[in-house]
This record gives structure tokens, C-alpha cells and sequence, in this order.
């Protein structure tokens, strides 16, 4: 049983030879192969040399594609920092009221920035030399709720989120960014990938109050899924930190998978998922893959593999890894779950 047919059949609940894993590698992928963060997004065959090499000289059962997390808002006019070796990040907002940032949410936009073809085109190298062997999860960079944010600016958007009169607007602006967000999904399977995914990480209790994600998140999450499923596309959905608080509101939603961060407690979110996703990570990509030593990484992969005894995982670490992971803990994780993971 190869790394595609691994994920494929967990997905669909099927039984696997062992537990499947996927890594959150591209900064990790790219320092490996001797490129900085401008080199690697620059190029589409350096994106797809980094990550194709990486997953088989690790024995990865999937490839998560990923570049950055201002895709979508460069795109769409906000202001982008590109530093030359880290991954490029929002710095401002798309312009200088609310008229003015929702007149650029355009599809059109997103259709014909250099960036976003950039990054199609690796997926689709990615898929030529991996098709069948290696499942590809293809990210569709930010969700609607944190795509607004950044077009609208942080502070300001939390700020309105609180104050009744903006609130029509603020809703607005995340319905015009959804029909963005949606045709990226549609985008990146054409591309090749065998299920998309997104980050939606603004929306999590870490941020907001479980009350504002269900008014403001979990309604365009619920029509994410439905619209993808219609057109047979499986969708993974990646919120950042503590999700305790609405992790039975994420899995009423029914997403392919979830990808739960390490702050998320792991028995209540394979209790909460069981029968509705698969879970993605959840192992601390910096206290333990960065910062630990193999014998940690082993300990907390054989912990996650426990609780996954029953299936239901595709493990590896619950965000992105750092670019200076060391390479003896990733082969420590790697034969960790060749040699304990359970089908």
C-alpha cells in the first residue's frame, strides 16, 4: 500500500497497513534543498523540487502544498512584505476604507496574479511526478473569515466585529471573499490535487469567542464543504490553536479532515470527529519537532498513535514546521510511525 492509497482509503474510512503521515514542511523543504523563501516561491519547479524530493526521501505518505499565507489578500490588494528568506506576510490592508477593499474582492483578480499561477503550475508539476504514489493536498491558502481580515486590517476588523453597525459590512466583505475563496479550491483541484485545504486560523478561540466563529466562520465553513463536496472535491480544514471550545461545532460540519493544532486536546477531538473527519497532526511543530530531541519526538508520535488506535489519523505536526527542524527528528517521527503506527 503506497502514501496515495493510504490517505485515500482513511478518508473514506477505510482500513489502512498503518497510520498515514503527512508533514506542514515547505519551510523545512525548502532549507533542505539550499533555497531561500524568495527562491522557492518564485519558481514553480523549485517549489515542486522541494517538496516532491523531500517526500520521498522521507518515505511521507502525503505532500502538502504551501507557499505562504498571503496568497489570496496579495492578490486581492493588500499590502505584502516579501522578506528574502521567510514566507511573505500581510503588512496592511487593501486600501484605505471599506468601498475601496471590497471593490477589489474580484475572482478576476485571483485569476490572473503571477503569485497564485506560480503556485498552480507547481501543484500541477507536483501531481505529474507524484500522481498515484504520493497523495497531494493542495492548500487554498486562507479561509473567508481570515481573508477578510487581512483585506480589511486586524485591528480594525475585531474592532467592528463588536460594534452592531458594522457588522452588515463585515459580513458582506466575508460573503464576497467566500466566492474568491471558493474558485481557489476549484482552482487547485484542477490544478491536480487530490483534496484541497485551508486555514482558517483567525476564527479560532484563541482569537474570537465561540459565539462570533458561529455567526461569523462556521456558516461559510458549512458552505465550503457542501459546494466542494457537490463537485466530488474533499476538503481539509486547518484552524490554529485551542479548538476545545468548538471542536463540535467544526466537526458538525463533516470537512474530509480537520487539522487540529497541538493546544487541542487530542482525546476530545477523536471523540468529537470520529465518524464525521479524519484529524490532521496534531504534534507541536515547534516545542517538539524544532525544539525537542528524537526521544521526545518519538514519545509524543507513540501518545498521538494511542489515541489514534482505532484509526481516524493522518499524523504529523499540527501547523508549519520551523526551517531548522532538525533532520534526526523528523526520521525519528518518520520511523516512529512506520514501526508503531496501527491500520
Amino acid at each position: 500500500m503506497n502514501g496515495y492509497e493510504r490517505i485515500m482509503k482513511i478518508l473514506k474510512g477505510e482500513k489502512v497497513d498503518r497510520t498515514p503521515m503527512m508533514l506542514h514542511n515547505f519551510m523545512f523543504a525548502a532549507r533542505q534543498h539550499g533555497m531561500t523563501m524568495k527562491e522557492f516561491r518564485s519558481r514553480p519547479e523549485n517549489m515542486a523540487k522541494a517538496f516532491v524530493d523531500t517526500a520521498f526521501e522521507y518515505g511521507l505518505d502525503g505532500i502538502l502544498t504551501d507557499v505562504d499565507t498571503a496568497l489570496e489578500a496579495y492578490a486581492l490588494g493588500a499590502q505584502v512584505d516579501f522578506p528574502e528568506d521567510e514566507p511573505a506576510r500581510v503588512t496592511g490592508p487593501a486600501g484605505k476604507d471599506f468601498d475601496e477593499i471590497i471593490s477589489k474582492v474580484d475572482i478576476k483578480r485571483l485569476q490572473s496574479d503571477e503569485r497564485i499561477q506560480i503556485y498552480l503550475e507547481a501543484v500541477r508539476l507536483i501531481k505529474k511526478q507524484v500522481d498515484g504514489e504520493i497523495f497531494l493536498r493542495g492548500n487554498a491558502d486562507q479561509g473567508p473569515y481570515s481573508l477578510a481580515m487581512m483585506l480589511y486590517g486586524m485591528e480594525d476588523f475585531l474592532a467592528d466585529l463588536l460594534d452592531e453597525d458594522r457588522q452588515e459590512d463585515i459580513l458582506k466583505l466575508i460573503e464576497k471573499c467566500y466566492d474568491v475563496h471558493l474558485a481557489f479550491h476549484n482552482m487547485v483541484k484542477e490544478a491536480g490535487a487530490d483534496a484541497t485545504s485551508f486555514g482558517d486560523s483567525s476564527c479560532g478561540p484563541d482569537l474570537i469567542s465561540p459565539g462570533m466563529y458561529r455567526t461569523f466562520a462556521k456558516p461559510f465553513h458549512k458552505r465550503l464543504k457542501e459546494e466542494l463536496e457537490q463537485k466530488d472535491i474533499m476538503c481539509i480544514c486547518h484552524i490554529c490553536g485551542n479548538l476545545d471550545k468548538i471542536l463540535d461545532d467544526v466537526a458538525e460540519i463533516g470537512f474530509a479532515g480537520v487539522e487540529v493544532d497541538y493546544k487541542t486536546d487530542k482525546q476530545r477531538a477523536r471523540d468529537a470527529l470520529k465518524g464525521k473527519s479524519v484529524m490532521f497532526g496534531p504534534i507541536d511543530p515547534s516545542g517538539v519537532f524544532r525544539f525537542g530531541d528524537p526521544e521526545t519526538v518519538r514519545r509524543e508520535t507513540e501518545d498521538v498513535l494511542n489515541v489514534f488506535r482505532d484509526g481516524g489519523l493522518v499524523i504529523g505536526a499540527g501547523c508549519a514546521l520551523p526551517p531548522d527542524t532538525p533532520r534526526e527528528n523528523i526520521l525519528a517521527f518518520i520511523e516512529t510511525v512506520v514501526t508503531r503506527g496501527r491500520g
